[in-house]
């Protein structure tokens, strides 16, 4: 029987270099998932993706809330008509409203862009207990989308089709 054995210091030194890669490389996945909650909202057949379960948010009927209140908006990314605009937030009051065929959705923040609640009729949509809604109309798309930042509007449009918000909220 071999004893297994390093021969050099020097395969000693790959080993826990490869370790420290390693163990780097899970920590950051793990990190870069926890940092980042956005919650993805695409025209055309309408789907929100959240990177938590809607069944994670608290609250009922038409109000839930963000399982992790510390989280605050950071941007939010939005395509409308092919033009592309991103608002920055540093901890305002952020709201966005759209509507998508008789329903209006609302995500808003406390003053301090922490707690993030989304206010919909959810009877409209399918998927809650996963981290995709999809409306129960598929053959609608969003009309209109306004974006405020710290009580003033910095977007107010019509929509006519593919239509992409992408809201970030992070640590």
């Amino acid at each position: 029987m071999t004893d297994c054995h390093f021969n050099s210091r020097s395969g000693l030194v790959r080993l826990v270099t490869l370790l420290l890669l390693m163990a780097a490389l899970t920590g950051t996945a793990w990190l870069w998932a926890q940092n980042d909650s956005p919650i993805t909202i695409s025209d055309g057949s309408l789907t929100i993706d959240a990177a938590v379960p809607w069944s994670n948010f608290r609250g009922s009927g038409r109000n839930r809330t963000h399982p992790d209140g510390n989280r605050r908006v950071t941007q939010v990314a939005v395509t409308i008509n092919g033009n592309n605009q991103t608002i920055g937030y540093s901890g305002e009051k952020c709201t966005v409203t759209f509507r998508y065929a008789d329903t209006d959705f609302t995500v808003t923040t406390g003053n301090n862009g922490r707690g993030m609640q989304v206010s919909t009729n959810f009877d409209d949509f399918d998927g809650g207990n996963t981290n995709r809604l999809s409306h129960k109309n598929r053959n609608s798309r969003i009309s209109h989308v306004t974006v405020t930042k710290a009580g003033n509007t910095v977007i107010n449009s019509d929509a006519s089709g593919g239509t992409r918000i992408v809201i970030s909220y992070r640590q």
